[in-house]
């Protein structure tokens, strides 16, 4: 941003200093809005990568230059000898700032307190806001080792929508139940009835992240276990006072039983609202049927394990077979032990926020990314993402607005083209794509540039983007078949020119050396 003219300067100082009656008091932070933290991570994500990227929200009505200063510290008091100190942050574009941590800064698996704020260039700071992130880059490597354990029926003891908890067709987690104040009982409860006795390991749960009268998340609960629903033992480590979070892993041994009881002693509101439950049960996936002779597998990466967009009509329609398997069901041993080689393998989309989804079910996934160098691949909008995440789960950020090209269109706007790179314009993924082309994007996240530590870093360095808008669109690697696209090229409508971009994978995948 270009500095301002010295009086202009001089005024904008008067007016912030001088201390008039309709002025605050000088340094005060009320006059300058702070950063946003509703990018990345958010309250309680688990990160993956030892040098996460730490973006936040541009502060609103600034109309001064300005930096942001970010601290990163495992205590939360921030005691200047245990704090990680960034200063002169400046913006990455108009939605957001961030900054990757730098190799002297590497963060150990552990807790971690962010907090950020807003500078004037003249020295006037806003308030911190804080959040809070876990770094786990040990456990994430491979897949969790955790299965879904399938509820046969939800009992609770008031409310309305009960089974909203486990509606995991849900794909945002945005449907609830709320919890009614207890009348002649001492808590709230849920029980989830798995039909018969199953060795659950492990409960994640979603609650909202209001912290308004109307509905809260549990500040003191506990899980219980029973064989028929009357006689209920507490168990072990599954008790949580002061709880400060609206989404928990909650780990212990098994338990083999078929009734499973939640009691909920108390919440941060009037009421408790639980947005998702599942338990798990420790595993491995089974072995999928497949085809003989060639065949697309395609990860459904949507909560309940499909696709975003009829990707499997897509490919039939092209002459290939087609198998869908499930994210959270899939893992590189799988992907080993099939009886069949599949021709090529898509990753789907997704269209849920990140925050506010399970992501180690994604772990075996993200293992595929990282080590399969011999069948075709291709990322489509989260499958794209996922290159990134793969290496860090922070290296994709919210972009700071939606891009719904159908939407824009509706409205008589004319949606971003997107630019093949020189290098790249003649390369067979583009055969028959014009210059630039038109694709349907339906995002809010994108691959963040700062993050590219998997472009740059000689470990990394296969990974290139081939075309772009204002954001990263496309990737591809230099050492093996393996492709992603943000938009979605098996939308079939007169204005998708990205359609010819996945057909041309397809045909890329099957002239690929199968024994390769």
């Amino acid at each position: 941003m270009k500095k301002l003219p010295f009086i202009l300067t001089a005024l904008i100082a008067c007016l912030l200093f001088c201390g008039c009656n309709r002025s605050p008091a000088p340094n005060s932070s009320d006059v300058i809005p702070p950063p946003t933290f509703n990018n990345n991570p958010q309250w309680d994500m688990v990160l993956t990568n030892h040098r996460p990227v730490l973006s936040v929200g541009n502060p609103e009505g600034m109309n001064v230059p300005y930096t942001l200063d970010y601290e990163i510290s495992s205590d939360p008091g921030f005691p200047a000898e245990n704090t990680i100190s960034y200063t002169g942050i400046t913006r990455e574009n108009n939605y957001i700032s961030e900054i990757q941590v730098k190799p002297g800064d590497t963060l150990a698996d552990g807790t971690y307190y962010w907090r950020a704020r807003t500078v004037t260039s003249g020295g006037i700071t806003s308030k911190w806001v804080n959040t809070r992130f876990y770094m786990d880059v040990k456990n994430s490597r491979t897949f969790s080792g955790f299965l879904r354990a399938p509820v046969q029926d939800i009992l609770v003891s008031g409310g309305e929508d009960r089974k909203n908890i486990i509606d995991w067709n849900d794909q945002g987690q945005i449907t609830y139940w709320n919890s009614v104040p207890p009348s002649g009982e001492p808590f709230s409860w849920v029980v989830l009835d798995m039909g018969k006795p199953t060795p659950v390991a492990r409960f994640w749960m979603l609650s909202t992240r209001s912290t308004t009268p109307a509905a809260g998340w549990l500040t003191h609960f506990v899980w219980q276990g029973s064989q028929d629903g009357n006689t209920w033992s507490t168990i072990e480590g599954t008790e949580i006072k002061n709880n400060d979070t609206y989404r928990n892993i909650l780990d212990f041994e098994p338990v083999n039983t078929r009734y499973y009881r939640l009691v909920i002693y108390s919440q941060n509101a009037l009421q408790a609202q639980l947005n998702t439950i599942i338990p798990y049960t420790r595993g491995t996936p089974n072995i999928p049927e497949v085809p003989e002779g060639k065949y697309v597998l395609l990860i459904g990466n949507q909560m309940n394990g499909y696709t975003y967009t009829n990707l499997a009509r897509f490919v039939e329609e092209r002459g290939y077979k087609s198998v869908t398997i499930p994210h959270y069901e899939l893992s590189l041993k799988v992907l080993r032990d099939l009886k069949t080689r599949p021709m090529a393998i898509i990753f789907s989309g997704n269209n849920a926020d990140w925050q506010y989804l399970p992501m180690f079910e994604y772990y075996g996934e993200f293992e595929i990314y990282r080590e399969v160098y011999d069948i075709p691949m291709m990322g489509i909008c989260a499958g794209n993402e996922f290159y990134a995440m793969a290496y860090g789960m922070s290296f994709v950020h919210w972009m700071g607005w939606f891009d719904d090209t159908m939407f824009r269109l509706t409205e008589g706007e004319t949606p971003e083209e997107i630019q093949i790179l020189p290098e790249y314009v003649n390369d067979p993924i583009f055969k028959n794509v014009p210059n630039p082309y038109r694709a349907v994007e339906i995002h809010s996240w994108a691959v963040s540039p700062v993050s590219a530590l998997f472009m740059q870093d000689e470990r990394y360095s296969e990974f290139h983007v081939t075309s772009k808008s204002s954001y990263i669109q496309t990737l591809k690697s230099s050492e093996r078949p393996a492709y992603s696209e943000q938009f979605h090229g098996a939308v079939i409508n007169d204005y998708n020119q990205g359609i010819t971009y996945l057909s041309n994978f397809l045909e890329i995948a099957e002239h690929y050396p199968q024994d390769k």
